[in-house]
C-alpha cells in the first residue's frame, strides 16, 4: 500500500531537484548528485482525459513499481498455500486491491505532506500540493479507492477480513512516521507487506503464524534493503526539509546493514519454507535470490541518484524470483 507508499509516496519516489551544500557526516561536500530520475515513457495512462490526469498521478498509477512492491508478498504468501485455481483468483483479486491500496496510501501521505510538499522543487508540482486538487477532492479520492478496496477484501474469508481492516492503521500513520524516527522504512516494511500476512489466510481460512509470520518478516527485512538504497537519493532533500531515514542514520555502514537486511529475509524465507514443507526448487531459487540481492549492494553507488534508482526498481524482479521459486517447488510437493 510498491514506489508505494513512498515514491509511492515520499518513501518511494524522490527525484532530488533541490541540492544544497551539506556538513552532514554522511555526505561528503565533494560528491556529486544526478539530479534526477530518468523520464518515464509514454504509456496508456497519458493518453486518458486531461481531467483525469491529476488523480492518476496522486494516486501514483503512472509509477507501477510501487504496486509491485506492494503486490509481490501477498502474491507469495498465496503461493505458498498451493497452485490452484481458487489461488490463481485469490492472485488477481489481490493484484486488483494492491492497485487500490497503494493509490489510497499515497492519497492519505499526500494529504499528511501537503506542506513539506510545497517547500522542496521536486514536490510542489504534486497535485495537492500544486493545488490542482483541491484537500476536499483529495479525501473523497482517498475515500473512494478505500471503498472500491472494500469491496476486494469482502470477496474474502472472515479471518482475511479483519486483517485487511486492522491494515488501515499503518496506512494511516506510516506517513508521519517520517517526523520522528530515522527509521520510516522500517514503518514502510510493516505497512507495504501486510499482504503477506492476507494471502496464506485468504487461501486457506486459518491463521498459521508459523508460515505467514516468517514471511511477513522476510518482506520487512526487503523493503528495509530496497528502500534503504532509494532514500539514499534523497538525502539532501530530506535534510532540507527536517525528514529521517535509514540513508540518513545508517550513512557510510549502509552496505553493512544491506546485507544484514538481506541474511534477514532470506533466512526467513528458509523458515517458511521449512513451516509447509518445500521442496528443493524452492531453496534453489533462495540460492538465485540471494546472488541478486548481493549484486545490488555490490554494485550499488550510494552517491548517485541513477544508481539508486537502478537497485531499487529491480528489486520487482527479486519479488517475481521469489514467486517463481515458490511456485517450481509447489510442482514436488
Amino acid at each position: 500500500m510498491i514506489y508505494l507508499l513512498r515514491q509511492t509516496c515520499p518513501l518511494i519516489l524522490r527525484s532530488s531537484i533541490i541540492r544544497i551544500t551539506t556538513t552532514s557526516m554522511y555526505i561528503h561536500p565533494q560528491q556529486k548528485y544526478i539530479s534526477s530520475i530518468p523520464q518515464r515513457p509514454k504509456t496508456i495512462l497519458d493518453n486518458l482525459p486531461k481531467s483525469i490526469q491529476p488523480y492518476i498521478r496522486l494516486s501514483r498509477m503512472d509509477k507501477p513499481i510501487g504496486t509491485w512492491l506492494l503486490f509481490l508478498p501477498g502474491a507469495w504468501s498465496i503461493a505458498f498455500a498451493g497452485t490452484t485455481l481458487h489461488n490463481i483468483e485469490l492472485i488477481g483479486l489481490f493484484a486488483v486491491g494492491s492497485i487500490l491500496m497503494r493509490g489510497a496510501g499515497c492519497t492519505i501521505n499526500d494529504l499528511w505532506d501537503k506542506d513539506f510538499d510545497r517547500r522542496v522543487e521536486r514536490t510542489k508540482s504534486r497535485p495537492i500540493a500544486s493545488g490542482e486538487i483541491s484537500v476536499r477532492q483529495a479525501f473523497i479520492w482517498a475515500t473512494i479507492q478505500l471503498s472500491l478496496s472494500f469491496l476486494i477484501l469482502i470477496q474474502l474469508n472472515i479471518p482475511s477480513i479483519i486483517l485487511g481492516v486492522i491494515a488501515l492503521v499503518p496506512v494511516a500513520i506510516y506517513p508521519l512516521m517520517k517526523r520522528f524516527t530515522y527509521w520510516p522504512q522500517l514503518f514502510l516494511g510493516v505497512t507495504f507487506n501486510w499482504g503477506a500476512l492476507m494471502g496464506f489466510t485468504a487461501a486457506t481460512g486459518i491463521v498459521f503464524p508459523s508460515i505467514i509470520l516468517p514471511l511477513y518478516f522476510a518482506g520487512i527485512a526487503w523493503t528495509l534493503h530496497y528502500d534503504t538504497m532509494y532514500a539514499h537519493q534523497d538525502k539532501t532533500d530530506d535534510l532540507l526539509v527536517g525528514v529521517k531515514s535509514t540513508a540518513l542514520r545508517l550513512g557510510a555502514e549502509t552496505k553493512l546493514w544491506l546485507r544484514a537486511f538481506s541474511i534477514g529475509m532470506i533466512s526467513h524465507l528458509i523458515t517458511a519454507g521449512l513451516s509447509v514443507d518445500q521442496t528443493w526448487p524452492y531453496y534453489l531459487g533462495l540460492v538465485g535470490v540471494s546472488y541478486h540481492l548481493h549484486k545490488q549492494i555490490e554494485t550499488v553507488n550510494l552517491n548517485k541518484n541513477t544508481s539508486c534508482w537502478n537497485a531499487f526498481a529491480s528489486n520487482r524482479l527479486t519479488g517475481l524470483m521469489i514467486l517463481a521459486s515458490i511456485l517450481a517447488g509447489n510442482l514436488l510437493r
